[in-house]
C-alpha cells in the first residue's frame, strides 16, 4: 500500500482527536450526493465506511486527495479501537468484504453509489482497479453493468472537466489584464 508522503501520518495524528467530539461535530456534512450520514443507522455508518475506505485503496494508494474522505469514514466508526483497526486494514489492504447495504432504500443506495464513485475520482484519475471495484460494489448495492457504467461514464467526464479547469486557471493566471472603465 504506497501512502502519498505522510498521509498516514496525517490522519494518525488526527484520528485521535476524531473520537473525542461529539458525534454530532463528527457527522456535520453532507456527501456529494446529499446524502446525510448522521442519518444512518450504526450498522449502514460501518457498511459506509468499509466502502470508502475500499474505494480509496482501490488503486493501492492512498492520494492526498483522498484523505479528508478516509478522515470522515474513520469519523462513522464509534469506537478507537475500530479506527486503529480500519487504518491497519487500509495500510494492509485488507479491507474486510461487504456484504449488502443494511436496511437501504433504492435512494440511498444511489447515492452511496455516486459518492463511492466520487471519492475514487476525487484525484482526478479511474483506472481499472478502481473500475473494477465500482463494478464489485455497484452489485452488492443491487445496481447491473449497465448503470455502473453510465455512474463511471459521468465520473470520467467530471476528471476530464476538472483537469480542464485545472488548465484554464493556469492559462488565465499568466494572462496580463486588461482592466476596461
Amino acid at each position: 500500500m504506497r501512502f502519498a508522503e505522510n498521509s498516514v501520518n496525517k490522519v494518525s495524528e488526527k484520528n485521535s482527536t476524531l473520537h473525542f467530539k461529539s458525534a454530532k461535530e463528527k457527522m456535520e456534512f453532507q456527501l456529494t450526493s446529499g446524502l446525510q450520514p448522521e442519518l444512518l443507522e450504526d450498522d449502514q455508518k460501518q457498511w459506509l465506511a468499509y466502502a470508502i475506505c475500499g474505494a480509496i485503496t482501490s488503486d493501492g494508494s492512498v492520494a492526498p486527495e483522498e484523505l479528508e474522505y478516509l478522515e470522515r469514514a474513520l469519523a462513522f466508526l464509534p469506537s478507537e479501537t475500530e479506527v486503529n483497526n480500519m487504518m491497519r486494514a487500509v495500510k494492509d489492504q485488507k479491507l474486510p468484504e461487504l456484504d449488502r447495504f443494511p436496511g437501504a432504500t433504492r435512494e440511498m443506495e444511489v447515492k452511496i453509489f455516486i459518492d463511492l464513485t466520487s471519492v475514487i475520482s476525487v484525484d482526478n484519475v479511474l483506472g481499472a482497479n478502481e473500475i473494477d471495484y465500482l463494478l464489485h460494489i455497484g452489485r452488492k448495492l443491487g445496481f447491473g453493468r449497465e448503470f455502473v457504467r453510465v455512474v463511471i461514464r459521468w465520473a470520467s467526464e467530471g476528471i476530464v472537466w476538472r483537469r480542464k479547469m485545472l488548465h484554464l486557471i493556469d492559462a488565465g493566471s499568466s494572462l496580463e489584464a486588461e482592466y476596461t472603465d
